[in-house]
């Protein structure tokens, strides 16, 4: 009866031991990893039909930007247009850019066309009209 006795406190002070000794770390600093449900972007405003026109310090359109659609959501300051259209008025010549959606980068200097992207420019003095068609195009804005 000594012999089971003893045996059976040694392995009940190694369970105790290796249930301490999984637990022990765990309580002590917390789960690694926390998961929370983010709540899904709301748009702040959105605005049918929108037209934008910077013009250069002389007073000149320098580009103007059409959508059907202008979403802005406040969260990542990011704003999303749907079937842009991005007309610029270069020295020699006028490009215009059109896709399925953009992006705005949060400042507004960087406009970023995805989905069927084609880019028609103009004839110049030295090149004939040109058109480029793509998926993706990342244009800086800029009114200089």
């Amino acid at each position: 009866m000594g012999r089971w006795l003893s045996r059976f406190l040694l392995l009940a002070g190694l369970l105790l031991f290796s249930g301490l000794f999984w637990w022990l770390p765990e309580a002590l600093v917390g789960p690694a990893l926390t998961l929370t449900r983010v709540a899904p972007a709301r748009p702040d405003y959105y605005i049918d039909h929108a037209e934008l026109t910077a013009m250069n310090r002389h007073g000149r359109p320098r580009f103007i930007l059409t959508a059907e659609r202008l979403i802005h959501f406040s969260r990542g300051k990011r704003t999303l247009l749907i079937e842009p259209h991005l007309t610029q008025f270069g020295r020699h010549a006028i490009t215009t850019t059109v896709a399925r959606k953009g992006y705005v980068s949060p400042h507004g200097h960087v406009l970023t066309m995805r989905g069927h992207v084609r880019v028609f420019r103009g004839k110049t003095t030295q090149l004939g009209p040109t058109v480029v068609h793509t998926h993706t195009l990342t244009v800086r804005l800029t009114t200089s």
